[in-house]
């Protein structure tokens, strides 16, 4: 595919890891410093699934400082799979550093070009670390005590320690290391986000035991775990693992804050989603680079009938290998989607999850009767869907894929639903599912039948605001029962929304006690601060379940927005002017202390599985509070997200910034 521009820095800039001005001919800081800018190099990067190698500096015999003409000579190629059928590989075929004594740290150990996760006595690297240490402290030694006549010397020294580390970060791609240090990155930090709602914890105990067989998985956790990585700037979260003690080897990666992330996380993305479409293709055409950049659901979408076109119905399951492999091919899209959202716009959520519905119904048709629940690794993998299917269709307010009125789908994904389409929190359903868990998914369900309503709500005043007729969509019709006509003016009507509060009520009432905080402060101070500062506006609530308190985070969300969203009654709504303005005072009343427990449990700063999802509430949060001091709170709670966790969330305070503007 055509190359594109890698940097726009000079190369001075890019190699010292500096703002660059970008003036041309030579940049001012090149200037300033009193030394020959060395130039803009148009250096290009390609991605190519023709090898299976990615070089860089190759063949390197020594590390030394270029001039501006060896600079133009460099070409970044990224390579993915020779054969996609393969089991791909991303070692480094090109000669390593030698050390400034002339000595190759290939020759200590003897050791031939591994893939990656393969055994190894993990030398070079030890070596290699070994030797970027010595560079980097005679590097950063020479900036002391420097005079004018020995600038160029110690330019040179910064020159090859960078050029060292650019190399280094090189040559750790793929390796032993590289992905037992992702690995356990996404064990402990990223797989907790995906397991919310599963005390069992299937992400963060099982898949990475089960990746070390499989190809698409490994890479899939070994890519988000590199982005988000990129995204936080190299700095890994140690909560819990303690401050004083020394970390193991699995936990270090020299230089991580510089290390080139987002390349490394898109290297692997594209190892596994080729890894992906290769096992969905007929066996005998390479991936395509169409293939190659599909989303992981129709991936998975295509992946579905050629595996199951092989069984019949239900037969592939009575041994479990097949659904084994089901499963992970289930968690593998799980993960690459997650990859996929942590810099996208919430606006963007909902289309990651097309074909969701038609993918599930493909998998239930194929279990047939053998079994009616889905295995715990399934439904770990579809209440990740869930959630982002109603989070993602609440920004656009459009009907979500799932359909809450495929009650058979729900049932098997673990709820219990009695004969009237209720949901129930009770003791054991089956197993792995605490009620906890429970208590979260059912509220999950009936959250996506608020955000059906809304979109139905939206569709109904567009319709009206421009005379068109109104549409109905099969999901609509199947969860209205009160619907009369298609083009009725009166849909979504005063009894769709009764129902649906009634629902959550009924919900509320049937929740373990667990569900209550263990930390409450009403009026939060920081003690650091003066005696006479105000206190927080919203409370300070901490719950010891994440579990728990996503779940009366999401509830008193849903119920804001049912009461700001009410449809109108001609029949029964307040007949004078005085009731239906004490009818907005009790809503404005009611929306006021549920904002103030949404905003209360994220001032609380729960555990990061929690944060992850409450993006959309604090940006509806934000459209509701008029105090200068509150919408500062909610920006510096999104911009806390990104800063800590890695997840996109700038668009959401730019979108309030320019609302508050206006008003």
């Amino acid at each position: 595919m055509p190359g594109v521009p890698s940097n726009k820095a000079c190369e001075r800039c890019k190699k010292r890891h500096i703002k660059c001005d970008e003036i041309r001919p030579q940049c001012q800081r090149c200037i300033n410093a009193g030394v020959e800018c060395p130039g803009y190099s148009q250096t290009r990067k390609f991605i190519d699934q023709g090898a299976t190698v990615r070089r860089r500096y190759a063949p390197y015999q020594e590390i030394h400082v270029k001039t501006n003409a060896e600079h133009k000579q460099e070409v970044d190629l990224v390579y993915l799979q020779a054969n996609p059928l393969a089991q791909p590989t991303l070692t480094t075929s090109g000669h390593y550093p030698r050390s400034p004594h002339g000595a190759n740290p290939r020759d200590a150990s003897r050791s031939t070009p591994r893939s990656p996760g393969m055994p190894s006595n993990g030398g070079n690297v030890l070596e290699l670390t070994h030797e970027f240490n010595n560079i980097a402290h005679a590097a950063g030694a020479s900036h002391h005590d420097q005079s004018p006549s020995t600038a160029d010397s110690s330019m040179k020294h910064t020159d090859e320690h960078e050029d060292f580390r650019d190399i280094f970060s090189e040559l750790m791609t793929g390796t032993e290391h590289e992905l037992a240090f992702l690995t356990r990155h996404f064990a402990e930090n990223l797989a907790p986000w995906l397991d919310l709602s599963d005390a069992a914890k299937f992400f963060s105990v099982h898949v990475p035991i089960r990746a070390l067989n499989n190809v698409s998985m490994r890479y899939a956790m070994a890519a988000f775990a590199a982005k988000q990585l990129g995204r936080v700037k190299g700095v890994k979260c140690h909560t819990g693992r303690g401050i004083l003690t020394s970390p193991a080897v699995s936990e270090i990666y020299p230089n991580s804050g510089a290390v080139d992330w987002f390349l490394k996380g898109v290297n692997y993305y594209y190892l596994a989603i080729s890894d992906l479409a290769a096992s969905a293709s007929d066996g005998y055409s390479s991936v395509s680079t169409s293939a190659v950049l599909d989303s992981p659901i129709d991936v998975l979408k295509r992946w579905l009938p050629t595996q199951l076109g092989l069984t019949a119905e239900g037969k592939g399951f009575a041994d479990g290998t097949f659904l084994r492999k089901v499963e992970d091919i289930f968690a593998t899209v799980a993960i690459l989607i997650s990859y996929k959202l942590l810099d996208a716009k919430g606006e963007e959520w909902h289309m990651y999850l097309a074909s969701i519905q038609e993918v599930f119904e493909m998998l239930k048709k194929a279990m047939g009767t053998n079994s009616s629940t889905f295995s715990h690794a399934i439904r770990a993998s579809f209440w990740n869907f869930a959630r982002l299917d109603y989070l993602g269709s609440y920004y656009i307010r459009a009907q979500t894929h799932l359909n809450p009125s495929d009650t058979s789908l729900w049932r098997a994904a673990g709820m219990f639903i009695d004969e009237n389409e209720k949901a129930q929190i009770i003791d054991t359903v089956c197993p792995y599912i605490a009620k906890e868990d429970q208590t979260l998914n059912s509220l999950n369900w009936l959250a996506i039948k608020v955000v059906n309503f809304l979109a139905r709500s939206k569709e109904v005043q567009v319709a009206q605001w421009t005379g068109s007729p109104v549409t109905r969509t099969p999901s609509s019709i199947s969860e209205d029962s009160h619907a009369i006509s298609a083009q009725s003016p009166q849909y979504p009507d005063t009894n769709t929304w009764l129902g649906l509060c009634f629902d959550l009520q009924t919900w509320f009432e049937g929740v373990p006690e667990t569900i209550r905080p263990c930390v409450r402060i009403e009026h939060p101070r920081d003690p650091s601060s003066p005696a006479n500062s105000p206190p927080a506006p919203f409370p300070e609530v901490f719950h010891a379940l994440s579990t728990c308190a996503a779940a009366m985070q999401h509830y008193n969300f849903v119920r804001i927005a049912l009461l700001l969203n009410r449809p109108p009654d001609e029949i029964s709504g307040p007949s004078t002017a005085f009731d239906r303005l004490q009818g907005y005072r009790e809503v404005t009343k009611e929306v006021e202390h549920r904002c103030r427990e949404v905003c209360g449990i994220a001032f609380g700063r729960p555990h990061a599985e929690v944060r992850i999802n409450m993006i959309p509430l604090l940006y509806a949060m934000g459209q509701c509070l008029e105090s200068s001091t509150e919408r500062q709170i909610i920006v510096d709670l999104l911009r806390g997200i990104e800063a800590d966790l890695g997840l996109a969330t700038d668009y959401a305070v730019q979108k309030l910034q320019s609302s508050w503007n206006r008003g």
